[in-house]
């Protein structure tokens, strides 16, 4: 019995040591790939995600058999329960290296030229990598002191990860050309200091493993200082009467508002088209009701979340999601005002673009409800296949957006080709970004939401 089981953790052992390095082989990739913004670094992590997802498939089937059929004791136990946690962990920081990785590529793809070279987040990504090699090493050498080690730098990328988060904010607080730029930064710190969490977990399950002793949650954890907001009074998603609403309910009820927004921001486009001004107003004034309503949404999910509130995920990270898909409802208001500034005939292949577009950026904004709903079931459940069932649908959301990247990019080269006079093809162009826009945003939100159920 112990010559068998003996062998059987010795497997599970060299199998986790193989998801380990494939692991951090694409966190070192990922953040490389940031750095230089290379295409052929993020979809090497991308492609490889697959086989670690397998790898740990293959890890727990093989440690729920044996403590099915072999029923360990003492330490063997305890591996194979440490184990099984490891092996977890692993998994969710190769999520957040793809997450980094698919930001890459959507840098890429939009020839957006991001900044990366900040001292802060790269001073976290060096910490961040540095403690995921040593939580590996920990595990080889079974050495709690260095697991120890590992757990106590934590809280250096903590600090760090709130001072560029605040230096960003107030960045995009003071001009509007580092907005996008700003919301990439703080989509990589997430990324990176979740995978500092991760790699602490390791380091934790580790000095379980060789010492018995459990450490998780003895640390006191200083969140982001929150800026106080009045409350809302009313309105859609508002509180109950002495108690308070699911902030992910909300969310879903927020991105409800928000694709009806753009859908009647579309009806207008087509309207104005036509030339039915009246039309056009109606749904102008339907876009500005609805706009305000997923507004009250999110001001009454940010009023009402008391400090002691016990949630899954970071009370940042859904502010920040919630500001990314709540710009979707405000470049619809956008996009109208600006289609009002200069009445001119659109030629029929720009016009059909458009369309293109729009239908497009509604078939994308179409899917958030859906995915924030199976978001609350996971966080309400725990269930494994719902995550990558959520996994699988941010993916496939990615996929729609690049279709819609396409899109807009191949319509501006047609739009340059039009003998038109400078404003007009100015006119168009701009238009043509602010349809392409919502997209962009839908996209921005789910990867937060990602980087959330990755925890």
């Amino acid at each position: 019995m112990g010559t068998r089981i003996g062998r059987t953790i010795a497997e599970i052992k060299n199998m986790l040591l193989q998801m380990s390095k494939m692991v951090e082989e694409a966190v070192r990739t990922s953040i490389l790939a940031y750095q230089r913004q290379d295409l052929q670094l993020a979809q090497r992590v991308i492609e490889k995600d697959e086989e670690i997802d397998t790898l740990d498939v293959r890890i727990n089937s093989l440690i729920l058999k044996t403590l099915a059929l072999q029923q360990p004791m003492a330490a063997d136990f305890r591996f194979l329960t440490s184990a099984m946690l490891i092996g977890e962990q692993l998994e969710r920081v190769g999520d957040h290296a793809v997450n980094i990785a698919e930001q890459v590529t959507g840098l890429i793809e939009k020839t957006d030229k991001i900044p990366v070279s900040i001292l802060g987040l790269n001073e976290m990504a060096a910490i961040a990598v540095s403690m995921l090699g040593d939580s590996i090493n920990a595990f080889v050498y079974g050495g709690a002191k260095m697991a120890e080690e590992v757990r106590a730098r934590d809280k250096e990328v903590d600090d760090l990860y709130i001072s560029v988060v605040n230096q960003e904010i107030d960045t995009m607080a003071t001009s509007r050309s580092e907005v996008r730029p700003g919301v990439y930064h703080i989509i990589l710190a997430i990324n990176i200091e979740r995978i500092a969490d991760l790699a602490t977990n390791i380091a934790e399950d580790i000095i379980f493993l060789v010492e018995g002793r459990l450490v998780r949650h003895t640390d006191e954890y200083v969140p982001v200082q929150e800026t106080k907001q009045a409350p809302a009074k009313g309105g859609p998603c508002p509180a109950p009467e002495g108690g308070h609403r699911e902030p992910l309910e909300c969310l879903e009820n927020h991105a409800n508002h928000v694709h009806d927004c753009l859908a009647q921001a579309a009806l207008a486009v087509k309207a104005y088209f036509d030339d039915q001004d009246e039309l056009f107003t109606k749904y102008v004034g339907q876009v500005g009701e609805l706009e305000q309503a997923a507004d009250m949404i999110k001001r009454n999910v940010r009023a009402h979340l008391p400090r002691g509130i016990i949630m899954p995920i970071d009370k940042f990270e859904l502010f920040l999601y919630l500001n990314e898909q709540d710009g979707i409802a405000d470049t619809a208001e956008d996009m109208l005002e600006w289609i009002t500034y200069r009445k001119t005939r659109i030629p029929e292949k720009i016009r059909e673009g458009i369309d293109r577009i729009l239908n497009k950026s509604l078939e994308i904004s179409k899917k958030l409800p859906t995915i924030i709903h199976a978001a609350r079931t996971y966080f309400q459940t725990g269930d494994e296949d719902v995550r990558i069932h959520v996994k699988d649908s941010i993916r496939n959301l990615r996929t729609l957006e690049h279709e819609a990247d396409v899109m807009e990019h191949e319509l501006k080269k047609q739009t340059f080709a039009l003998e038109q006079d400078a404003a007009s093809i100015y006119y168009f162009i701009r238009l043509i970004e602010l349809v392409g826009k919502s997209a962009d945003q839908a996209e921005n939100a789910v990867d937060v939401l990602r980087s959330m159920i990755a925890k």
